[in-house]
């Protein structure tokens, strides 16, 4: 069964989230080849893509093999949105908008959840990179600001009209960061209105909740965000329950090691500019729930290359 966004077609329902330190292009291939209909680069700066282009694309990494690939932009200024587009547009298949982001860094440019707090400002980045692209444009938003100003349905309409062809939910505040339980309900309530597919995000981090959270909003797709993190078995399992109805067994201690192995196979022949730091991290996260978790991470904490990360996994193979 295929889905689409725009003229985009998808293999299923689930989308890897867009994460900043996480969604190098390993992982990015490791989550399509466990059944991700679409995954998504890193939120990337406008700022940053214009200043330094051919940087920016060598750390984002495009693969031929990932494809579909969502590509996200964040920023507020008019004119470096047109830039941005049209440098990124040609790597893309989907280009995101970020309207949801909580950090510092970002607000302080009058960009991410910022918007979502004077939604009379998101035209003036929606609409420049609507503009200077044929690819779908998404955007993800928050639910609002804090829980007094809850505005996802003012924020919806805005961009449905503005042209967007989906909208991810984020259900919880700028306030409330990732904490608390997301808000499924105002997933469902935008849902009831929208025109246009909504991706349904927060509170993902097994197979049942993404059933659940399509059951209970009727959203169209799912993103899958900290749940994926050294867990890219997440979106085989759930597209197995989602087509049949009945869980499939959480993957064995071996599998979790071959995975991380397969991981470090993609970093090491795709990745143009390398982190060391964000390879041991990516392995870190990938001792989760095996024997010996603790000491497996405490051992990859002191690891000071590739050779010790790999002598480290491959004593428990």
């Amino acid at each position: 069964m295929s889905y689409h966004i725009g003229n985009v077609r998808l293999d299923s329902k689930l989308i890897l989230a867009p994460m900043a330190g996480v969604n190098c292009a390993a992982f990015r291939l490791l989550c399509k080849g466990y059944g991700a209909g679409l995954v998504s680069t890193p939120m990337l700066v406008i700022n940053q893509i214009v200043a330094a282009p051919e940087k920016i694309i060598n750390q984002a990494c495009f693969l031929k093999q990932e494809k579909p690939v969502s590509v996200q932009l964040v920023g507020s200024d008019s004119r470096l949105a047109e830039q941005a587009t049209r440098i990124i547009e040609p790597y893309a298949d989907i280009i995101d908008v970020n309207l949801g982001c909580p950090e510092k860094d970002i607000l302080a440019l009058k960009a991410g959840s910022f918007l979502v707090k004077h939604p009379d400002q998101i035209k003036k980045i929606v609409t420049p990179v609507i503009n200077n692209t044929n690819k779908p444009v998404t955007a993800k938003i928050r639910i609002g600001w804090d829980d007094k100003s809850i505005n996802t349905l003012e924020v919806v309409k805005i961009l449905e009209d503005l042209g967007v062809s989906a909208i991810a939910i984020h259900a919880r505040t700028k306030e409330e960061k990732y904490s608390g339980r997301a808000h499924w309900e105002e997933i469902m309530k935008a849902k009831e209105k929208a025109t246009i597919p909504i991706i349904g995000n927060g509170d993902v981090f097994k197979p049942g909740s993404a059933k659940a959270m399509i059951e209970q909003t009727r959203c169209d797709f799912v993103m899958i965000g900290r749940g994926c993190m050294g867990n890219p078995f997440i979106f085989k399992r759930t597209n197995a329950l989602l087509a049949t109805g009945s869980n499939i067994e959480e993957p064995s201690e071996q599998e979790k090691k071959k995975c991380f192995m397969k991981f470090l196979e993609y970093y090491e022949n795709y990745e143009k500019i390398r982190s060391f730091t964000e390879l041991k991290q990516q392995a870190m996260w990938f001792t989760k729930g095996m024997t010996g978790a603790r000491d497996l991470r405490y051992n990859l904490m002191k690891a000071k290359g590739v050779n010790d990360i790999l002598r480290i996994y491959k004593a428990k193979l």
